[in-house]
């Protein structure tokens, strides 16, 4: 019989979605070695939940593993959003010492031969992800530490996912050899082509990403942002306090969004419910609705609903307006690390013909710096444009209730009583 207890990894119940993820992949990798179900994994999920171990948000959908290569992920549902986070684990020590030598033997793919996503190594991932996105799942976030971080770079942006979140990660490339150039170009091909937000957290003192710094040619193909928290390598070193505090403030805060709109929906909901004991306050009096009355009644819904609405747009539009501040401050950067990159695979090149290159392939600086900022005002104006017609329609039928109201002095009494 399958046998393995998830252990308690220091999560609590109102752990940061995307280092729970990351975190709990590696027990959910032992676990699915050890021969366990996806029901059976499950349940010891749930088990965690009720000790306040696990974030009662995150339900789990789906995992795999690769024997062939000891890769592998796991997806979760975050209800606070209604998407999916999918992490992938990282070098794990704890499956004996055939499995390990797998994922350590994947660090010499990574600076010697830099394996892509088209790479074999990528099968099953790449297999994981299909699946869930053919089973209508939406993907908005993948997370992953150390090798797992780069594994969830390349899945990341080879399926376009809008965030990629990581911790302590293997570098995108490391080229201390003579990597195979075939590799090297998908690899910056697929960082051309990818349009959302990498973020590479750090622990000041984590020696992988130290020894990578020492390394000029180490790739992480997006924002790095190092904690001064003293911590080193292991993926736990994020979850006290002070850093799940500062994971919250440097990455898209979707759920603020959530709950923003979920509260415009509560308040749209009480508020009918109060036209309804309206309506029937207005039956007391027998013989059915006036034609006054039922003019009020649906004008104050219509005037109900179109508020809830406008409110629900002004956060879209809100959320979008912060997240084009912050972003248009990282498309120049974004591009001088294509040209990096670009730099780094062809060194024989100078800086024209380098450009010309990435050009080729499709890293265009249009699709990289000029387009994302042009796309961002287009969608800012639109929405912009939209809630301007709320805000018209809404005046529109304030002034005709108040209107019907100031010429009907009985249904002023009614509503006023």
């Amino acid at each position: 019989m399958s046998n393995y207890d998830i252990r308690d990894k220091g999560l609590k119940k109102d752990s940061e979605a995307t280092s729970t993820v990351a975190t709990i992949s590696y027990e959910v990798e032992n676990a699915k070695v050890n021969g366990l179900t996806n029901s059976d994994i499950n349940i010891q999920i749930n088990d965690l939940k009720n000790n306040g171990q696990f974030p009662s948000n995150l339900q789990l959908v789906d995992a795999f593993y690769d024997p062939k290569t000891s890769s592998s992920g796991v997806a979760f549902l975050d209800n606070n959003t209604g998407k999916v986070v999918v992490g992938f684990a990282g070098t794990n020590f704890d499956n004996g010492k055939l499995e390990s030598a797998k994922d350590v033997g994947q660090w010499g793919n990574i600076a010697f031969k830099g394996d892509g996503p088209s790479s074999v190594y990528f099968n099953a991932s790449n297999k994981f992800m299909n699946d869930l996105k053919s089973n209508g799942y939406t993907i908005d976030t993948v997370a992953g530490h150390s090798l797992g971080g780069r594994n969830g770079t390349i899945m990341g942006m080879q399926h376009n996912i809008p965030n990629i979140i990581l911790y302590n990660s293997a570098p995108l490339m490391n080229l201390l050899g003579n990597l195979k150039k075939s590799n090297q170009q998908e690899l910056s091909d697929l960082f051309g082509r990818y349009s959302g937000n990498i973020i590479y957290f750090v622990s000041e003192n984590d020696p992988l990403n130290k020894a990578a710094g020492e390394v000029p040619r180490s790739i992480y193909p997006g924002k790095i942002i190092i904690l001064e928290n003293g911590k080193e390598h292991d993926i736990t070193g994020f979850l006290t306090k002070k850093e799940q505090d500062f994971i919250r403030r440097h990455t898209p805060d979707l759920n603020k969004v959530y709950v923003a709109q979920q509260k415009v929906q509560t308040d749209t909901t009480k508020k009918l419910i109060g036209l309804e004991l309206l309506r029937a306050k207005f039956l007391k009096s027998g013989g059915g609705l006036s034609a006054s009355e039922e003019i009020y009644l649906d004008a104050a819904e219509a005037l109900i609903l179109t508020q809830g609405m406008s409110k629900t747009l002004q956060i879209e539009l809100d959320d979008i307006k912060k997240m084009y501040r912050e972003a248009k401050k990282d498309f120049d950067t974004l591009w001088m690390n294509t040209v990096k990159m670009g730099d780094s695979i062809g060194s024989t090149l100078v800086q024209e013909e380098v450009v010309d290159s990435l050009n080729a392939g499709g890293a265009t600086e249009p699709f990289v710096r000029i387009e994302p900022k042009e796309e961002f005002a287009q969608k800012i104006a639109e929405l912009s444009s939209i809630q301007q017609e709320y805000y018209e329609l809404i005046g529109q039928i304030q002034s005709s209730i108040n209107k019907q109201v100031e010429t009907d002095q009985e249904l002023a009494r009614q509503i006023g009583g």
